[in-house]
Formats: structure tokens, sequence, C-alpha cells
């Protein structure tokens, strides 16, 4: 078995052409959604980047492992099984091209190759490109496919700040860069939104600029990735792999309030692509049932005729797949605890979000959304539907009854510590001579 499992960081589903978006962001993607099968309804169990990674390749939820947020007082206990670390006793080659290992050292367990293009700069965690995941890929694909292997590849590009290479820059974006369509001043509820700008190139006022660039950040790494592709081609083994393509979160471009970042579980950040590829799936069909990210691991046992372990909170995707089913979970659940600490439940049709520390964007501390009908979440229905609420609601308790027996909520943990996102902003207006609760104060907050 050959499995190639992509994960292009902070990419939103809805700016993908497989998701109907309007931009030629993805053919390579695309075709591989054309090609296998298309999750249109996936989640992560956990936002943003270390939990949902964490939520992966444990296959269990961070209110069960205790990694919630990106707080350095969050540690994986050694006692909790990378799924890698089985593929390996079982007789895979496992390789990873990543900088996950930056954050946490975790991030390396089971791989017997784990390649960091950050090893020379903490600098490019986030910034590496494409263009140099590949140059390790290539080669670590040349030597190793003749075997058993599984390769985690790990693409940032989508991820702040939104600079693709030179030539990409003008792809989607015709106007001027300095339109006054952009409301953010140097008060803006994310004080180091106005420094991403400046990152960006300085006097930016357009959020259709903004876009565009991170529009054209999936562009290069399609094409990056249609180079593996080409290369699991010429060397004979793109009909044997498993190919699982897909994203920890999403991105907000001013959504709610938030711009450019991951700050929600709001459907543009909570909502991500999902697509598995294989000769032995059916080509070009679409789901719509609702699946989690934790639910890749149990699939990839199943793949490889391996037993899941009892550990796995996900569930296999190959009855849906297969036809077998039509219905994955009635309700799924995602938790943030960087920005906000928040946790939502989500139905069929609608879904409910409840909060506990709302951190710098106030309001309801409870929202309820009629998805179908109200697809970018702009009117709450949490006082107006009430029998919804109390019905989700109830489940929601019972659920977190349910996970936590009698273990304390790591999201309630990380709220009464300190956010980290929190914590960062006041070391930076610290470092900036600026007044975190002055600030707090202007804004009537």
């Amino acid at each position: 078995m050959k499995i190639v499992y992509v994960v292009i960081d902070t990419l939103r589903a809805d700016h993908l052409g497989c998701y109907g978006y309007k931009r030629d962001t993805s053919p390579t993607i695309d075709k591989l959604a054309k090609e296998g099968v298309l999750f249109l309804n996936a989640y992560p169990s956990d936002v943003p980047t270390q939990p949902s990674y964490t939520a992966m390749f444990t296959g269990k939820r961070g209110i069960s492992t205790g990694v919630v947020s990106h707080s350095e007082t969050e540690k994986l206990s050694r006692d909790e099984v990378f799924y890698p670390e089985l593929l390996a006793k079982n007789g895979y080659r496992t390789g990873a091209i990543s900088t996950l290992y930056n954050m946490k050292r975790y991030f390396a367990r089971g791989f017997q190759s784990y390649l960091n293009p950050a090893a020379e700069s903490a600098a490019l965690i986030q910034r590496v490109t494409a263009e140099k995941i590949n140059e390790m890929a290539i080669p670590w694909l040349r030597q190793n496919y003749k075997e058993d292997f599984f390769l985690f590849l790990h693409y940032w590009d989508p991820h702040t700040v939104y600079l693709p290479p030179k030539q990409y820059r003008n792809l989607f974006y015709k106007g001027k860069k300095d339109d006054p369509n952009l409301e953010i001043k140097d008060d803006a509820r994310y004080p180091f939104t106005v420094r991403l700008l400046k990152q960006m190139g300085g006097n930016i006022t357009d959020i259709e600029y903004v876009i565009a660039q991170y529009d054209a950040e999936i562009r290069y790494v399609d094409d990056e990735l249609g180079k593996l592709i080409a290369l699991l081609k010429e060397l004979g083994i793109f009909e044997e792999t498993l190919i699982i393509l897909t994203s920890d979160h999403g991105e907000s471009f001013g959504e709610h309030g938030i711009y450019f970042d991951h700050a929600s579980v709001y459907e543009d950040t909570a909502h991500v692509p999902l697509i598995f590829k294989h000769p032995s799936f059916p080509r070009g069909k679409k789901i719509e049932g609702l699946v989690q990210l934790i639910d890749i691991a149990p699939s990839i046992f199943e793949f490889s005729n391996l037993k899941p372990i009892e550990s796995f909170a996900g569930r296999s995707l190959f009855p849906l797949i297969s036809g077998k089913t039509d219905k994955h979970y009635d309700e799924i659940y995602t938790n943030q605890g960087t920005h906000q600490a928040v946790r939502m439940i989500r139905a069929k049709e609608h879904k409910l979000i409840k909060y506990i520390d709302r951190a710098f964007w106030p309001g309801a501390m409870t929202e309820l959304f009629n998805l179908k009908e109200d697809p970018k979440e702009l009117k709450n229905l949490a006082d107006e539907k009430k029998e919804i609420r109390d019905a989700l609601e109830l489940k929601l308790k019972r659920w977190e009854e349910k996970e936590l027996g009698l273990r304390a909520d790591p999201l309630r943990v990380i709220a009464e510590k300190g956010l980290p996102t929190k914590k960062w902003l006041k070391q930076l207006m610290a470092d900036d001579k600026g007044d975190y609760d002055e600030w707090r104060r202007k804004m009537g907050w």
C-alpha cells in the first residue's frame, strides 16, 4: 500500500473550484476531486494548527488529549499513540516533509524520515514554500517508491503572510491595492492586521487585493502539487497510491469582524476540503454527510487492512465511499482554544456556538445559525429558535460529559490560564509601547 497524505495549511474549502469557487485557483485539486471522492461537509475536531494536527495524527479530539490550543502549558502524553508509529511497525516506510517539529517535537513521532525545511531558521516555520517542500519530497519518493509507504506533505503557502511568487501576484487582481475598500485602522480589532498588510507591501486598503493574493497562494501550491502527481505517474505508482488531501482549518477575510486569521469556529474557518483518491474508489463522487478529520486515521487503517486502535475517536469513511451508507454522524463538534475559547456543534442544518471567552470579538455568548438558509452565519437565531437551541445545547452538554468524565475541560482550563493569543497581543502591544487595557476601552469593550 502507498499513501500520500497532503495537508495544505489554512485552506478554505470555498476557495477551491471543486467546491464552487469562481476563480481558477485549483485545477490540480479539482482534477483529483473528479477522479476521486469529494467530501462536501468536512470539519476538524480542533482548530487552529497545533491542536488540529495533533487530533489528525492521534485520531483523538483535543478534549481527550488535552491539546486544544497553542499554549506551551499543554503537553501531549507519551502514552498517546501517533498512528504513523503503528504504520511503521507494520512495515510501512514512513516519511514527513513538515515544519511542525519546530512547534512541538512530538509531531515527528512515528516517522522514520522527518525532513524539516525550516531547520535552519525558525522564521521559516509558516513561510516555507511549496517548492522547498517538493525539493525534499521528490528525492524521498524516488528513493522509496518501490516500498509500501506513508508520506505526509505539509504545505503552508495559503497561511499569512500572503506573498506568492511574483509571477502569481497579478493572477487574480486587476485593480489598485490602494483602492479604499478595506476599513482597517490602527485601532482595528486585530492590531497586528496592520502589520500583516505592511508585510504584504505597505499601503493596502483594498480587501480584494488581499484575497487575491491568498487565492494566488492556493494556485501556486496547486501547481506544485501538480508536479508531485506528475512524479507519481512517472514512477508508475499513481494508480496504486491512495491520495488524501485536506486542511487543518480555513481563514477569515472580514467575516464577523475577523481579518486574515483563523480565530473562530465559523464556517470560513471550520469548513475544510477533504478528498480521497484511489482507483478502487468511485470517480467524481460527492458526499454530503458530516465528517471530521479524526475519521482519516481509521480510514487509513482500514485501507491498510490494519485493525484500528480503540482510542480512535473517529469512524472509517469507507462505508460512505463504497455507498454502504450515506449517513456518518448526526452531529459533529469542533473546539477553538487559541484565539477564543469556544465550542460548536453542527447538525444537518443548524449550528450552535457556545463561547467561554470571546477575547477580542465581543458579542452573544451563544449563537445559533441555520446554515441552509443562512450559510454566511449572519443571523443569530438563539433567542428566536429556543427549542432548537435547547435541543442542541442538551446534546452538546451530554457530549461534553461523555468525553470528559471526571476530567476538567481543557478548553475551560486554557481560558482560565489565559488564551495564547491574548497573551501574545499584550506582549505585542507592550513592545509597541501600547496599552492593552486602554486599547480595549477605546474600542468600547
